[in-house]
């Protein structure tokens, strides 16, 4: 095993840190934060474990002196915390805001951080913006930056940011077609009060209760005769370029690239809630009749199809899959369980669920699984690839947990002895892969030094003191 020695003054600093943790009582852990490449969890002092870092050649690695951060932000590749005493501080991939060098003095006072694509956008508590990150489509205007001076909240789709005003109006700058060029709408964006912003358009929310669309919206859509019925809308929900809109009267409008519900057409006028996982709509009627509708080719037209599922109590979204809940029942996983859709199949889910389930259950969610911890205390992993003979040799080995969240492609969780718990669900491809659950689990001390490769200040200084780095674009022609 590959062992270091921590420099004197990262000694000090970890010494510092372990008798701030254990003056008073032990911190509990709050929120993963993670990336393609670090993920973090936060403690409740505003503390930071980093338990995973696969760093790229200009990659800003964590600040030893991190002092306490109230919530933390990511982009693909960086990081931004906003500290207790309101200032920014970014790590990670230079070029994708990682180094926010030149904006260091403005990001003061800021109450509200957005990640965008290669960068970030934080809101002030004066109303003003600052940009910084790769230079490009979301580079800020100096003009429009000088305009926006009382932003209330800030708003980013896939590639284009929009910032609402204490009066309503609404600004917006990155890629036109998503959303980052709305002069064509700039006269209804008035008296707005909510913005959607997902994937590939927004869709503001008027005082009156009207709503307006702009972006890139599938050329199927009739958006002239769609936008009248937009009114009144209570949630939207999305998947794939698709969006649905529940109403307060109980209907929902759809529109986008598999928005066509025209089989349920009849259980659209009824409708209690609506929840999309990625790659369909589920929607339960006030009686608890749930029905589905969306991409029926990914997710599979069999059980999209079902129109005969009652007694639903809630919906949750698992991946490709819902699981429904009932009063004092088994829950049902409903998702494609095909060959065809075999890097999400819940193959043994059902079988699970019908064995361990106990009532009183509390569901963890991952990304295309579950947790559920009973009231027993026993742990059951649910979803991709979870056979059962792994769930039953995780079950006997995960020790009670007084924590858990989904992390990294899988769970971590603190154990009641306060040992670090963790274990995978999700490989890439699962047929071609040798590790299963059951063999991912480890079991070890929590661990609050901080990390070998985290920078010091005066790596910091060192860093900040040469010209930043520009990045290498390598052309090529196939």
């Amino acid at each position: 095993m590959q062992s270091y020695s921590i420099p004197r003054p990262l000694a000090l600093v970890a010494a510092l840190f372990a008798l701030q943790l254990t003056a008073c009582s032990q911190p509990k852990p709050l929120t993963v934060f993670e990336n393609d490449k670090e993920s973090l969890l936060q403690f409740d002092n505003g503390k930071l474990i980093q338990f995973k870092e696969k760093p790229s050649p200009q990659y800003r690695h964590i600040p030893c002196d991190l002092p306490a951060v109230k919530t933390v932000v990511t982009n693909s590749s960086a990081f931004a915390a906003l500290t207790q005493s309101a200032e920014v501080i970014t790590w990670g991939d230079s070029y994708a805001g990682g180094d926010s060098r030149e904006v260091t003095e403005q990001l003061k006072q800021v109450k509200q951080i957005v990640p965008v694509k290669d960068g970030f956008v934080a809101l002030r508590q004066d109303g003003t913006v600052v940009y910084w990150g790769n230079a490009g489509k979301f580079s800020l205007d100096k003009a429009l930056q000088n305009r926006m001076t009382n932003i209330t909240k800030l708003f980013a789709n896939q590639e284009a940011i929009a910032a609402l005003d204490a009066k309503g109006k609404v600004y917006t700058w990155g890629y036109g077609p998503y959303g980052g060029n709305s002069l064509h709408v700039q006269d209804q964006l008035v008296d707005v009060v909510d913005i959607f912003a997902r994937g590939r358009s927004f869709v503001a929310l008027k005082k009156e209760g009207s709503a307006v669309v702009w972006g890139q919206i599938e050329s199927s859509t009739n958006m002239k005769k769609l936008l009248p019925q937009l009114t009144d809308v209570v949630k939207i929900e999305y998947f794939q370029n698709t969006y649905a809109a529940l109403k307060k009267d109980g209907t929902v409008v759809s529109w986008g690239w598999r928005s066509d519900a025209y089989p349920i057409r009849s259980a659209l006028k009824d409708v209690a809630s609506i929840t999309a996982n990625n790659c369909a709509f589920a929607i339960l009627s006030p009686m608890g009749d749930a029905h589905f509708w969306g991409d029926g080719i990914n997710c599979g037209v069999d059980w999209i199809k079902k129109t005969d599922i009652t007694g639903v109590k809630e919906i949750i979204s698992v991946g490709p899959g819902f699981l429904l809940l009932r009063d004092k029942a088994v829950p049902q996983i409903v998702a494609d369980d095909t060959d065809y859709a075999y890097m999400f199949g819940f193959h043994d889910a059902q079988a699970i669920l019908d064995k361990y389930w106990q009532e009183g259950s509390k569901i963890t969610l991952g990304p295309a699984s579950f947790v559920f911890t009973r009231p027993d205390g026993k742990v059951v992993p649910v979803g991709y690839r979870a056979n059962l003979k792994n769930v039953e040799q995780l079950i006997e080995r995960i020790p009670r947990l007084t924590w858990l969240a989904q992390a990294n492609d899988g769970f971590v969780g603190i154990g009641e002895k306060g040992e670090w718990v963790s274990w995978s669900m999700n490989q890439a491809m699962f047929d071609e892969s040798l590790v299963q659950p059951a063999d991912s689990l480890v079991i070890k001390p929590l661990d609050f030094t901080p990390v070998a490769q985290c920078e010091t200040p005066e790596q910091r200084q060192a860093i900040l003191s040469k010209e930043r780095p520009q990045r290498k674009i390598n052309w090529s022609f196939d």
